[in-house]
């Protein structure tokens, strides 16, 4: 496939321009063959530069900005940012072991039992502020540098449906359930630029990262006792990754500070663009079990993905001009290419605690499996034997650690109203950051998070309000140079994040049948009970007769009645013995 270049007789197919000499200096063309294309091109073909020019510049100066707070991902580092659900983000994400309304397709399938006999729930957040810094991330004699950026987003969270059918062999209620859902399980997006430009050095960044992997998921759940519940949703997983980095740097010349013009001098161009698309199906299994009227236990079970289809494209274009060097330029542009962003298998346990009708309390803890050191794309074929990479801050490795995460949550009701709160982690699951490194690694940061919301439960609709927030300090790496603007190494440095994230949230529960009998028992024997009460009142204040007859040695009957004034009398009709 061609693509479309400048030439000095104006614009011409790429793959004939080549055959043109070109006389001015700074002309290129891109030519792509098929899907893998690797060109280069020395820009002034008169010179005797060509290729390989001086790596050591031509690489280095560009990773001066490599520990800016661009916490690039190809795949999540952190499986609880957000918990989802109406229910279930009041308490934190603790609802393995309570999973009773439609976000248990997520949690727990089995609970899907448990709720009404049709159950529709939607989740709206907006991530209304993220913070992200790096302390002294660009090192070098002419400038340090501290880094943070701030960023927003908004997002559906999570839709879910169920509805129970079936038999009714364990009481009044239906034995099986079927459920459908989308979830957003994880979304980074940063834009992060910076420039710099003073006699010594000119620089300017712009970096985009987005990820985002989105579920969707039809369930199944039975009730298998009277007590235990199983259930399973299998969720079909879409991964979605674009990075683009930019990067201009000149050193030397003249350099005009009143326009900011520099003439001459040495000067690095560099363009990255990756973006790969995964889908996997995700099968989540669920066991839940009664204990007793108050307690409850819960355990979910994820496999590891199974891989469909995994393909992304990588773009790498460098120009150069250092001299004695003649100006060159280089371009690897490839479509297509089978990548990896493998999903780990988690396992969670929790429990619910009932303390009366009003009060309920949870606890969850998980841990997510291991992924195994690989890279999200095989180095191809073209460029073996050279040292580029496919983006100075994108880190490739896919490696992720054993991860354990703890959540809490509590909930209580005041009539109608409902006031939930929890406590929860949200540890990374990036490999710890070395000391010093040559080549760039995610940062790891342990977050803490704590979540509150206010609702309105009534008559099977609930409407919820609530605030999620997360903070953590951890380590990322920064990155050193010497006084030719030449990267030593990466070293070690500290690195915070914080969130708030706000979310509205609303459900509709129609009670099944059993549960709707069960409704109108309780609401007749309070109406029973405050009639009796009424009743009782009345008979003391004098409104009533008290008859007792007994009968001696089968002769005669002693009758005492009672006329409502404390009259009492005694009328024998026999011998009294």
């Amino acid at each position: 496939m061609a693509r479309w270049g400048a030439s000095c007789h104006g614009l011409v197919e790429a793959s004939s321009a080549a055959r043109c000499p070109v006389q001015k200096k700074g002309l290129y063309y891109r030519l792509t063959l098929g899907h893998n294309a690797l060109v280069r091109v020395n820009v002034n073909p008169g010179g005797g530069g060509g290729w390989p020019f001086r790596v050591s510049l031509f690489l280095a100066v560009p990773i001066a900005l490599g520990a800016l707070p661009v916490r690039v991902e190809a795949q999540a580092l952190y499986y609880r940012s957000i918990p989802i659900g109406d229910h279930a983000a009041g308490l934190g994400g603790a609802f393995t072991g309570v999973a009773d309304d439609s976000s248990a397709a997520y949690y727990n399938p089995a609970g899907l039992v448990r709720g009404g006999r049709f159950m529709l729930q939607g989740s709206f957040a907006s991530i209304v502020f993220t913070k992200y810094k790096i302390e002294n991330a660009f090192d070098s004699p002419e400038l340090d540098e501290t880094f943070d950026t701030t960023s927003t987003t908004a997002l559906p969270r999570f839709v879910g449906t169920a509805v129970k059918l079936g038999p009714k062999k364990f009481g009044d209620d239906h034995r099986f359930a079927l459920g459908y859902s989308t979830v957003e399980v994880a979304r980074n997006r940063l834009n992060v630029g910076t420039s710099e430009n003073n006699p010594t050095l000119s620089v300017d960044l712009r970096v985009d990262n987005n990820y985002r992997s989105r579920w969707y998921g039809v369930s199944f759940a039975a009730e298998v006792t009277k007590k235990s519940a199983v259930g399973f949703t299998i969720f079909l997983s879409d991964q979605s990754f674009g990075y683009g980095e930019d990067i201009g740097i000149a050193i030397g010349g003249t350099f005009d500070e009143q326009t900011g013009l520099r003439v001459g001098g040495d000067s690095v161009t560099a363009s990255s663009s990756v973006g790969v698309r995964a889908y996997h199906f995700v099968p989540r299994l669920g066991w839940l079990h009664q204990i007793s009227s108050q307690w409850a236990i819960g355990m979910m079970l994820q496999t590891p993905g199974i891989p469909l289809k995994q393909k992304g494209d990588v773009l790498r274009r460098i120009t150069t001009d250092i001299s004695p060097d003649e100006p060159t330029f280089f371009l690897f542009d490839s479509g297509s290419i089978k990548a990896k962003m493998p999903i780990p298998f988690e396992l969670r346990a929790g429990f619910g605690f009932q303390i009366n009708e009003k009060t309920v309390l949870s606890f969850d803890a998980a841990v997510t499996g291991p992924v195994k050191d690989g890279t999200l794309f095989g180095r191809p074929a073209e460029l073996e034997n050279t040292d580029v990479r496919s983006g100075v801050y994108f880190s490739s490795s896919i490696a992720r650690r054993w991860t354990p995460n703890l959540s809490i949550g509590a909930e209580h009701k005041f009539g109608k109203a409902v006031v939930a709160g929890g406590l929860f982690t949200n540890f990374s699951a990036a490999p710890d950051v070395p000391e010093t490194s040559q080549e760039y690694t995610p940062d790891h940061v342990n977050m803490w998070g704590a979540s509150v919301a206010i609702g309105v439960d009534t008559k099977g609709y609930r409407f919820t309000v609530g605030a999620i927030g997360l903070f953590g300090k951890g380590d990322a790496l920064a990155a050193l140079l010497d006084e030719n603007a030449d990267v030593v190494s990466y070293r070690r440095t500290q690195a915070t994040r914080a969130a708030v994230v706000l979310y509205i949230s609303g459900a509709i529960s129609v009670a099944s049948k059993g549960a709707q009998q069960i409704q109108q028992k309780q609401k007749e024997k309070k109406k029973r009970k405050a009639e009796g009460n009424g009743e009782d009142a009345g008979t003391h204040a004098g409104t009533g007769t008290d008859t007792d007859t007994d009968t001696d040695a089968g002769t005669g009957t002693d009758t005492d009645t009672g006329t409502g004034t404390g009259a009492d009398t005694d009328t024998g009709a026999g011998t009294d013995n």
